[in-house]
C-alpha cells in the first residue's frame, strides 16, 4: 500500500500489523511510534485527593481552587483501551502509593485510578492484537519503599510474563517481525535502580525521555529539533508544553487542553512531518525520532497518531534501507 493510501485508510488498532514488510524488519528503536504523555490522568475526578508528588504550592491552593487545579492536571481524555484503539503504543506511567492501601495508583499531583484495570485493558488488547507491541514506561514512583518496588515488579511480571521483551545488550536485533515470531509484545521500562533485580525490564538509558520543560511553542520546537540521541538506543520526544504556576495564574479559568495541547496540535504537529524515523546520522544534523508523545491524543480524530505513524513511510524512501538495517 502506498504512503498516502495507508495514511487515509490506516486501521489504527492494527497499524503495526499493516506496515510494509520492509518496515517490520527495521529495528524497533528506529520506528516512529505515537505515545501519550501522563497517560492515565483521564481517571482523575473531582473526588481525587492530593498525591505524594503534589508541589508544595498545590497543597496550599488545592482546598480553595480544587476545580481549577484538576483542569490543569488532566492530560488525557480517553482510557487506555481507547488510546490503543487509536494507535497509541507507548504509555507514560507515574505511580504512587496511598496510606492505608496496598494498591498502587496512577498520579499527576492528584491521584488518578488504581493501576490494575488500565493494565488489564492493555493485556487484553495485545491478546486480541498479536502483531501490536506496547511500551509501558514506569517513569516515576512516589511514596515507594524497596518492598513496594518488589511488589510492583512481581505484579507486572505475573501480569505479562512471557509477553515481555527482555532486556538485551543489542537493540538492533529487535524488530516487529522478530517480536511477533517470539510472541513478545510488551516492553517495560522501569526508571528506578530496582530494575537490576530482573532481566525482563529495560533500564532507563535504553529509552531516554528528556523533559523539554518549555511553556512556549518556539522553545519546544527548538528542543525537539536539537535534542541528541544515542544511535544504539530508543528515544522519547516529548511534544508537550509544561505550564508553570505563573503560566496557569494568567490563564486561571482555562485548562491544559486549551492552552497547552491545542497550541501544540496547531503549531507543532504540522512540523512533525519534517522529522524522520531511522538510525540517527550525525553528519546530516537531522533529528531522528522513535517514540513521540503528546497530550489529549484523541483530538481531531486522532490526527496525532496518524501523523506519527505516517512518518514510517519515509523509511521506504531510504536508499540504504537494505544494508542499513539488514
Amino acid at each position: 500500500m502506498s504512503e498516502n493510501g495507508f495514511a487515509q485508510n490506516v486501521d489504527l488498532q492494527h497499524w503495526m500489523r499493516d506496515l510494509p514488510e520492509q518496515i517490520r524488519n527495521i529495528p524497533f528503536i528506529y520506528l516512529a511510534i505515537p505515545g501519550s504523555h501522563d497517560s492515565m490522568t483521564y481517571n482523575i475526578t473531582r473526588s481525587s485527593g492530593l498525591a505524594p508528588d503534589a508541589e508544595p504550592i498545590l497543597k496550599r491552593l488545592y482546598p480553595l481552587f480544587h476545580g481549577t487545579i484538576l483542569r490543569w492536571t488532566i492530560t488525557q481524555a480517553v482510557d487506555a483501551l481507547q488510546q490503543l484503539l487509536i494507535g497509541i503504543r507507548y504509555f507514560d506511567l507515574r505511580l504512587a502509593t496511598k496510606t492505608g492501601s496496598d494498591d498502587f495508583y496512577f498520579t499527576h499531583g492528584v491521584y488518578a485510578g488504581e493501576i490494575y484495570q488500565p493494565l488489564k485493558q492493555i493485556k487484553d488488547f495485545i491478546y486480541e492484537h498479536p502483531y501490536e507491541v506496547v511500551i509501558l514506561d514506569f517513569q516515576h514512583f512516589y511514596g515507594f519503599t524497596p518492598d513496594d518496588h518488589q511488589r510492583l515488579m512481581r505484579f507486572i511480571l505475573n501480569l505479562f510474563g512471557p509477553q515481555l521483551v527482555p532486556r538485551q545488550p543489542d537493540l538492533n536485533g529487535i524488530t516487529l517481525n522478530s517480536l511477533h515470531r517470539l510472541r513478545q509484545q510488551v516492553i517495560v521500562i522501569y526508571r528506578h535502580q530496582s530494575v537490576y533485580a530482573t532481566s525482563e525490564f529495560w533500564q532507563p538509558q535504553m529509552m531516554p525521555s528528556p523533559w523539554p520543560q518549555q511553556d512556549n511553542i518556539t522553545g519546544l520546537l527548538n528542543f525537539l529539533k536539537n535534542v541528541k540521541r544515542n544511535p544504539a538506543m530508543g528515544f522519547v520526544h516529548q511534544a508537550v508544553l509544561t505550564p508553570t504556576p505563573g503560566f496557569i495564574l494568567f490563564r486561571w479559568v482555562s485548562n491544559l487542553r486549551e492552552k497547552c495541547a491545542k497550541p501544540v496540535k496547531n503549531e507543532i504537529y504540522p512540523k512533525l512531518s519534517e522529522f524522520s524515523p531511522g538510525r540517527p546520522i550525525e553528519r546530516d544534523g537531522k533529528t531522528r525520532v522513535n517514540v513521540i508523545i503528546a497530550d489529549f491524543v484523541e483530538m481531531d480524530n486522532a490526527i496525532f497518531s496518524k501523523m506519527v505513524i505516517k512518518l514510517n513511510f519515509k523509511l521506504l524512501n531510504t536508499e540504504s534501507i537494505s544494508h542499513s538495517y539488514g
